[in-house]
């Protein structure tokens, strides 16, 4: 049986291991989801500074379209340190899916 991504992520913590790319998005998604209530959409970037912080910048859904593909998304940027607990928190950008950067 395998672990859930909370349960691995608790192991790797308490056994002081380095925090993955994955735990940190997990820590990051459910920080911002907790502290928003709103729908992800998307990761739209991940890295790792040399002192083992990670900064995770993740797309929510704020608001839904009425009529077609044109949602209101909002951009969060999260740090992270090494243990996965939460450093910043901020809103970097808010824009209607059509008017997206290719």
């Amino acid at each position: 049986m395998t672990d859930n991504p909370t349960q691995q992520h608790d192991r790797r913590t308490a056994e002081n291991q380095a925090l993955t790319m994955l735990d940190a998005i997990d820590a990051a998604k459910a920080a911002i989801g907790s502290m928003t209530g709103q729908q992800i959409d998307a990761i739209v970037q991940c890295s790792r500074a040399d002192a083992g912080d990670w900064t995770v910048a993740i797309d929510v859904i704020e608001s839904f379209a009425r009529m077609g593909d044109n949602d209101l998304l909002t951009t969060y940027q999260v740090q992270l340190n090494a243990k996965a607990d939460l450093l910043n928190f901020n809103r970097v950008r808010r824009y209607h899916r059509e008017d997206q950067e290719n």
